[in-house]
């Protein structure tokens, strides 16, 4: 007789579905995989994408399109898996695919997680997630009418409705997918969209949740779209993420010995593989116009100046135009130490921006290229 234990993820310790999925795939012999989700994300197909290799000649996965949110990529690591893999399309953005069914098979057991995970990095990490795990056994009498059900359900889609629900072999069909508008690209982002615009700074002041989370894998977190100076899009691109964001850079200093500076340094944040010592002058702030300090003595720090909207906890405080400074000095001990050498000064946003409920949170900076580059910074 089935055996049901719970997943709350996030509140609970080492409750989450990443380590429920890799358990579940040890099940021994197994000889069916089926995989329900309504999107998927690259991250999150990358974190089970070994144990599903190991499975793909038995593994199917039906995958929900057109809602916004199932990439590209997401659908290619899914292929480069070698799994058996279908798009499941209701043709409507108001009518999505939205079943998350994860369910291995062998002779005599099974196992099936059920709830409200999808397979993308948030949703078997971080995301307060609620599952049911079912360990069954398939000579039980009680067991067997509810896998039979289970199973039939899902892998009649493709019979019931073969216009919808159809079989990606290759990379082009993910191609011409994502050229219709049914997938996401995930080299752009979206701006966030504010819920509401302010014009005072009184807001909310209910800090972030703590919740049991690990952090994000740096093979995880997109790098930019290019390296180069240009990035020469008309979408906005995600081109910074910052780790969460302490007291110095929200210019909220508690130590007797620590004034505040009224900047913030862009280090590298939750993007490794950049160096912060140029990223930021050479390729996201490229195309404004620099110049060096009027002061002789300062003329090693180029200024600029460009606009930014401000978007806090999903509300817009409007468009600020902030100065950027860069140490343009390569001979320093700093420079040498690879430290960062840009920053940005928070000006007028500084009330806005200096408020103890933003500890903690990141901040994502997003850029667009047109006549003038613009920016969007959204702190959540």
């Amino acid at each position: 007789m089935a055996k049901p234990s719970f997943i709350l993820q996030g509140v609970r310790k080492d409750n989450d579905h990443e380590s429920a999925l890799k358990e579940m795939m040890s099940l021994e012999n197994i000889n069916q995989v089926i995989l329900s989700v309504a999107f998927v994300r690259e991250s999150g197909v990358l974190q089970i994408s070994e144990i599903l290799k190991n499975h793909a000649k038995n593994a199917v996965v039906y995958a929900g399109i057109r809602n916004g949110v199932t990439s590209a990529q997401g659908l290619l690591a899914l292929l480069n898996s070698k799994v058996k893999l279908y798009a499941v399309d209701t043709g409507s953005r108001s009518t999505i695919f939205h079943p998350k069914v994860y369910l291995a098979l062998s002779a005599s057991s099974a196992c099936a997680i059920i709830g409200s995970a999808n397979l993308t990095y948030s949703g078997l990490n971080e995301n307060i997630e609620a599952s049911t795990i079912l360990s069954l056994n398939r000579g039980d009498e009680n067991d067997v009418p509810f896998l039979t059900d289970l199973i039939s359900s899902i892998t009649t889609l493709q019979t019931k409705h073969p216009a919808h629900v159809f079989q990606i072999t290759k990379k082009r069909d993910i191609a011409i997918l994502l050229k219709e508008g049914r997938l996401e690209d995930e080299r752009f982002a979206p701006p966030p969209r504010p819920t509401s615009s302010i014009g005072s700074d009184k807001r909310d002041q209910l800090g972030r949740i703590k919740l049991f989370r690990r952090q994000r894998p740096e093979k995880l977190v997109r790098p930019p779209l290019v390296k180069k100076k240009k990035i020469a899009t008309n979408k906005w691109v995600l081109i910074w993420i910052s780790k969460g964001l302490t007291e110095r850079d929200l210019n909220i200093p508690t130590g007797t010995n620590t004034n505040p500076t009224g900047s913030m340094l862009f280090k590298k944040g939750q993007m490794d593989s950049i160096d912060q010592r140029h990223y930021f002058r050479e390729v996201v702030f490229a195309n404004l116009v620099w110049s060096p300090d009027t002061q002789s003595r300062l003329s090693h720090l180029e200024r600029a100046q460009a606009a930014f909207e401000i978007i806090v906890k999903g509300v817009s405080y409007g468009i600020f135009n902030l100065k950027l400074t860069h140490n343009s000095r390569t001979n320093t001990r700093a420079y040498e130490q690879k430290n960062a050498m840009t920053q940005i000064h928070w000006g007028d946003a500084k009330k806005t921006i200096a408020q103890k409920d933003l500890l903690g949170r990141e901040l994502h900076l997003y850029r667009k290229d047109g006549a003038t580059a613009q920016y969007v910074i959204e702190i959540d």
